[in-house]
């Protein structure tokens, strides 16, 4: 059923104006936590000024930092952060399966370094953070005007500033449905679609003067869940449609579609009935707001204290007050001395109070984005600090963000690479899968491998070796006790956690090979020992048997 321009504007004019209040409560918070947000209820002109009545950074860059760090261990461009592994146990250990599920990853990887996934990345994660909702839409390259690309044309990634996109959630309460606004030419328009499908202005414009085919003109970009009967074959039937909407005219100008959903949009906290989330910015506005105030009126009682105004006795001075230097002044003192007549206004303000308010208020803005710990663990030495401990404040600090980090996994890493992985298997980005995967339902698992899901998955490890601890003065005296323990079981436990790679580690069968090997070497050994002490023995015994048999002649 082909898509309806009309209802698609309808719906997202209606999307739009529930999330006004959150518009108005993030174009108050934009300059203090992100400039580059402003203008969500109005329409600044580029270039314009977007640090006006902004007097302090300290928020900017508490956020910033946060982001930059999170972003430094859960996508880190120089760590594989990220495993794909087959869910049928069996078939999942073959060799032939593991190796192509790891070049699977290396080519995913390798394209993601290609693109600007590590820019607009760390972009969204501003957004997740300070505002609490951040949007990443992962997309292949579109195939371009001038040129025919065959294969797989590479990644294509657009973090949307806040509250420049709507989204509905669906059943399982994650994001279904998601719409945005942006500006296209007419010229660009029309080498990204074809022209046919284009509304009477654009046309117009492709007809005209060469400055018209420059001409702006608004689009509406809507991601929407397609319903059962509703989905045939080719791109216009996938689960997800994609459609494009010339907002003005309401027609539609490409219509295709998607077979997983494209766009990440990770919530730092939700609020039971509320769509959009609520990040640490949230947290620190009323420190942020504070603070600025406070460094606003520092600044005009420093000013006064520069250029404090001047009190004069009334009729003492002969024309205007010159106040630069070496203008004269004609006074008249009336017989009295002069600073009786003129005398700077001395404010009496205690500027060391407000400076002590100010670094207060830094520091819990510092703490509400984590900055102050990131900063100890950035700063230590080894000389202060062995590696033991610093992997132990580490592993601290992303214990800390663990419970916002379950819903960042399954909102945004989750969802990415979900979208590469398809847009890879479905271009013929991958090598063909071995057989034995077709033996399967197919489906595959990702394993993060970053530091926190490292130190969420550490808790085993930890109780493991605690528990050998406790059990180490038993089992001198009783030795069964380790029976307990299952070495194979535990040894594949803690390297999983570890996360080691697979390629450093030995399979089921090269496992059993090497144990029937040193099975056969010991064997082995042992028999040469049986024969040398039955040699030993019998060159001991064979002098007496001579000895015997020289008596008895």
């Amino acid at each position: 059923m082909a898509a309806n321009g009309a209802e698609i504007i309808q719906r997202y004019n209606r999307l739009k104006q529930n999330r006004a209040n959150f518009d108005a409560r993030w174009e108050e918070m934009a300059p203090y936590i992100a400039p580059s947000r402003v203008g969500i209820t109005s329409q600044p002109s580029p270039g314009e000024k977007q640090t006006r009545n902004v007097y302090d950074s300290s928020t900017m860059m508490a956020a910033e930092m946060m982001a930059m760090f999170i972003a430094g261990h859960i996508i880190n461009p120089a760590q594989q952060w990220f495993e794909f592994k087959l869910r049928d146990p069996v078939v999942g250990k073959m060799d032939s399966v593991k190796e192509w599920l790891e070049e699977c990853r290396d080519r995913s990887l390798m394209r993601l370094s290609t693109s600007m996934f590590y820019a607009e990345g760390p972009e969204s994660l501003i957004d997740y953070g300070g505002f609490g909702t951040g949007f990443l839409l992962t997309e292949e390259i579109p195939q371009p005007s001038n040129m025919v690309i065959t294969g797989f044309r590479g990644f294509y990634f657009h973090a949307e500033k806040i509250g420049r996109f709507v989204i509905e959630e669906g059943a399982n309460g994650l994001v279904d449905t998601a719409m945005r606004e942006f500006e296209l030419t007419a010229r660009v328009a029309s080498e990204r679609w074809t022209e046919e499908k284009m509304p009477e202005s654009i046309k117009n414009c492709l007809k005209g003067e060469e400055k018209l085919k420059e001409k702006p003109f608004k689009f509406i970009h809507a991601i929407i869940p397609r319903t059962i009967s509703e989905q045939t074959a080719g791109a216009a039937g996938m689960p997800w449609a994609s459609v494009w909407v010339e907002k003005e005219s309401k027609t539609v100008v490409h219509e295709g579609g998607y077979r997983v959903f494209p766009a990440s949009v990770p919530r730092h906290h939700r609020t039971p009935g509320e769509v959009y989330g609520r990040g640490r910015g949230d947290l620190a506005f009323p420190d942020s707001w504070t603070l600025n105030t406070a460094k606003r009126m520092g600044l005009e009682d420093w000013a006064l204290k520069i250029r404090p105004p001047v009190l004069v006795r009334s009729d003492s001075v002969i024309g205007s007050l010159r106040l630069v230097p070496a203008g004269p002044t004609t006074i008249n003192t009336h017989g009295q001395k002069i600073t009786d007549v003129i005398a700077p206004f001395e404010t009496g303000s205690r500027p060391e109070v407000s400076s002590l308010k100010e670094e207060e208020l830094r520091r819990t803005i510092r703490e509400i984005f984590y900055v102050d710990t990131i900063r100890q663990l950035l700063e230590t030495s080894k000389s202060e600090m062995t590696a033991f401990e610093f992997a132990k404040k580490l592993e601290l600090l992303f214990r800390l963000m663990g419970p916002v980090y379950g819903r960042l996994e399954w909102e945004h890493l989750y969802r990415t690479v979900d979208v590469i992985f398809d847009l890879q298997l479905y271009a013929g980005g991958f090598s063909d899968p071995p057989q034995e995967v077709y033996m399967t339902d197919g489906k595959i698992d990702v394993e993060f491998q970053n530091p926190i899901a490292k130190a969420q998955r550490a808790g085993g490890a930890e109780s493991l070796m605690m528990a050998a601890n406790d059990l180490a003065p038993l089992g001198q005296m009783f030795p069964q006790i380790w029976d307990r323990l299952d070495p194979d079981k535990t040894a594949l436990g803690i390297l999983n956690i570890r996360g080691v790679p697979a390629q450093w580690t030995r399979n089921d069968d090269e496992m059993l090979a090497l144990r029937k090997e040193r099975e056969k070497q010991d064997t082995s050994k042992l028999q040469m020992e049986e024969v040398g002490s039955m040699a030993e023995a019998a060159g001991k015994v064979a002098p007496i048997v001579k000895a015997i048999t020289q008596d008895k002649k």
